[in-house]
């Protein structure tokens, strides 16, 4: 039987080889991880724009809507998102409130966003008045 070791030769040989994968491997796991942040920045501005509506559309009341939007999206990464409220045809019951959502999200690698531009979601619901203007 032969004797079991590692000769110097095959653990340089592991080395070079884990230096020509490692980056590989670590630039994978650095996209996955931007593309499951960008998921869900897009599923957090969504969810913040029906729940800005749905409180605009309850009160009547821009600045409500805006602050429930701004609430519901507290948990992104960065600055604060952009809230538009808009009452296109009015404020009678009935008539429709418009709530934007515009955010643009960081991207993981610090520098990288010289190279590409930030990604940027918008998002916008709208939903009938509950009740008129007082």
């Amino acid at each position: 039987m032969k004797p079991f070791f590692v000769c110097a030769r095959d653990e340089a040989q592991a080395a070079v080889e884990l230096a020509l994968v490692l980056p590989v491997l670590l630039l994978i796991t650095v996209a996955v991880c931007q593309v499951a942040l960008a998921l869900n920045c897009y599923l957090v501005i969504n969810s913040a724009g029906r729940d800005g509506a749905r409180r605009a559309a309850e009160t009547n009341d821009s600045e409500a809507g805006r602050k429930a939007a701004l609430e519901s999206a507290s948990g992104l990464p960065g600055g604060h998102p952009e809230v538009v409220v808009a009452f296109p045809e009015g404020r009678d019951k009935g008539s429709p409130v418009t709530v934007t959502v515009s955010y643009r999200m960081p991207i993981l690698l610090p520098g990288l966003d010289k190279l590409v531009p930030r990604p940027s979601f918008k998002a916008s619901t709208s939903m009938a008045l509950e009740r008129g203007a007082e």
